[in-house]
């Protein structure tokens, strides 16, 4: 019997590959050699870990799956692909950890002037800044996925109210006290002093916070995007942080990435940018293959995948 032939992407660490020892024995892994093309080895690949681009798409005559070993899959989304048969799946659950830790960073920094305090170090100056207390008030959390909750579940340890929005209908973790979905967006926004930003990238949510969204915000609010830029009217969102609406914006992802450098971003007062590094982890590569080699025991099975992409949602 033929074996499924496995086309990675890309080369990691020897310690992470190593993990795919425990790979099923009815697949052929195959690693390009340097300088040798993946489009090379396209044709009779079954299965690909990692992203194929649209111009390589019709080359890939016997591909059935794609293992993308990131969260977001919209550079994946083009109409041929979309149309395929091709089963995609994510790595959508595995960046929980990380990104909510990132996300606290970010609201940390922000209400404990922690920027203000660094450049105070620097020029050895010594001053106590306001600082804002979180405990007792709401977080909002746009986007109850797997980072969603993840953040969730550590706001209650900061004694935060926790309310949230999705499109999908779920039953409500114990961890959010009150859950809608997008016809509700409004009321959580009057009600949400922190507004957390995790949801995926997709029609539906393109520049879904605009100015009539921040102008129900309470005056001082503060905002963390940790998900896609494009959720985000970033004009609408400066406006909302010139106004004094927003008391300050923590932003691993901008519009536009790079953020370009004439992005008022850069220098606007109450702003910190990380750049697109929230989802950064020493486990994160072994996460990925871990869930790959699963996965790759249920296909050869024929058993249903971990976390499958409804490719017409887009997540």
């Amino acid at each position: 019997m033929s074996k499924h032939k496995v086309l990675m992407a890309r080369r990691e660490d020897p310690e992470v590959e190593a993990i795919l020892k425990d790979a099923p024995s009815e697949v052929d892994i195959y690693f390009p050699a340097p300088g040798e093309a993946l489009d090379d080895h396209l044709a009779d690949a079954e299965i690909i870990y990692g992203g194929i681009r649209e111009a390589d798409l019709p080359k890939a005559k016997s591909l059935r799956w794609v293992q993308q070993p990131s969260a977001g899959v919209e550079g994946t989304m083009y109409p041929a692909f979309k149309a395929s048969d091709v089963i995609l799946t994510n790595c959508q659950k595995l960046y929980g950890l990380q990104i909510s830790e990132h996300a606290f960073a970010l609201l940390l920094s922000l209400t404990r002037s922690i920027p203000t305090q660094l450049e105070f170090m620097k020029e050895k100056h010594w001053e106590r800044v306001p600082c804002v207390e979180l405990a007792g008030m709401t977080m909002g959390i746009l986007g109850l996925g797997g980072i969603g909750r993840a953040i969730a579940a550590r706001a209650k340890a900061f004694e935060l109210k926790v309310i949230a929005v999705d499109p999908e209908p779920m039953d409500k973790p114990d961890c959010v006290d009150e859950l809608g979905g997008l016809d509700w967006l409004s009321e959580f926004m009057t009600q949400s002093n922190l507004v957390m930003v995790c949801c995926p990238s997709t029609p539906q949510t393109h520049k879904l916070l605009s100015h009539d969204q921040f102008n129900l915000l309470p005056d001082g609010s503060y905002l963390v995007n940790v998900s896609r830029g494009k959720v985000i009217d970033e004009e609408a969102m400066i406006a909302a942080l010139r106004s004094g609406k927003l008391a300050g914006a923590g932003l691993d992802v901008t519009y536009t990435e790079p953020c370009p450098p004439d992005s008022p971003l850069w220098t606007e007062p109450n702003v910190i940018l990380t750049s697109h590094s929230a989802g950064a982890s020493q486990h994160m590569r072994a996460r990925a293959m871990r869930l790959f080699v699963d996965n790759l025991h249920r296909y050869v099975k024929g058993e249903a995948l971990v976390n499958l992409v409804d490719k017409q949602k887009g997540y």
